[in-house]
């Protein structure tokens, strides 16, 4: 009973410090087949389930983003993807880590989807920001990528966490 005290204190002393919420920013991306420059696909095991169905694999892939409203200013996208083969679901689970390079500094996010095997496109993905870096140090929000008609759209949306005034 004390401990569950100490940790009811300990969170109401963080939710008294805890750090308010900016108006968010949205940056906008686009880019095509065309954009990534370097796709690789390294095998995890060579041991094959089925016809082109491998037990895991790595995907990586570094693609050139433009934003909506210029584009001639270019952003490096850079995916990392390991992905395991669920013999219960009979789909791909996959960890995703992304990360858009933009001149100022990073957004990284980072999440699970489910893909068939043989799927060359991943579906749709909301992923949390789980980091940044220089100018995006310190924030949170929400990386979603969608794909139609031979486009992958991006939407970064975030907000700056700032510490209240104490």
């Amino acid at each position: 009973m004390k401990s569950l005290f100490i940790i009811y204190t300990m969170l109401l002393f963080s939710a008294s410090s805890q750090l308010k919420q900016a108006k968010p920013t949205i940056i906008s991306l686009n880019y095509q087949q065309k954009d990534i420059q370097l796709q690789f696909d390294t095998l995890f095991n060579h041991q094959q389930t089925d016809s082109g169905v491998y037990k895991g694999f790595i995907e990586q892939a570094l693609a050139n983003c433009h934003r909506k409203t210029d584009s001639t200013s270019t952003i490096t996208q850079d995916v990392f993807s390991s992905m395991y083969l669920n013999f219960t679901s009979g789909q791909y689970d996959c960890v995703t880590t992304t990360v858009f390079k933009f001149p100022d500094g990073t957004i990284s996010a980072t999440g699970v989807l489910s893909r068939p095997p043989g799927d060359t496109i991943a579906p749709d993905h909301d992923f949390p920001i789980t980091d940044g870096s220089a100018a995006y140090k310190n924030i949170s929000g929400t990386y979603t990528r969608k794909y139609k008609d031979g486009a992958y759209y991006v939407e970064l949306q975030y907000y700056k966490l700032e510490q209240e005034n104490q």
